[in-house]
């Protein structure tokens, strides 16, 4: 009987230090998922201000700018050329932390599961 009891509690401490693993280990990707998730929206909030004031830009430019001669026209086209490129700079960045991201949320569906 004595034998049962020390195998039942040998079993119970292994069982106990399985689960403490686990639970470290959740915790960590519990803690990197929020890293995750704040990043993912920090990114998500500065491209949206970063569009925004593009916008304002754009919104000024169109009422300030005159485009009645040659030059206006040249300097205004070189304007919005600048800020189509400031686009297009926010946006790509914007798909490789998105996809650096997903890489980083599958990992952590594996270890989730």
């Amino acid at each position: 009987m004595a034998q049962h009891v020390g195998e039942s509690g040998e079993s119970l401490a292994s069982a106990r230090a399985v689960l403490a693993a686990r639970d470290r280990d959740l915790a960590d990707a519990d803690a990197e998922l929020s890293a995750v998730v704040a990043g993912a929206y920090a990114t998500a909030t500065g491209a949206a201000r970063r569009l925004e004031a593009i916008q304002e830009e754009i919104e000024a430019g169109v009422a300030q700018r005159g485009t009645g001669t040659p030059a206006e026209g040249r300097e205004f086209a070189r304007f919005l050329l600048a800020r189509q490129h400031e686009l297009v700079d926010i946006v790509t960045a914007a798909k490789a932390d998105a996809a650096s991201k997903a890489a980083v949320l599958q990992q952590l569906m594996v270890r989730y599961q």
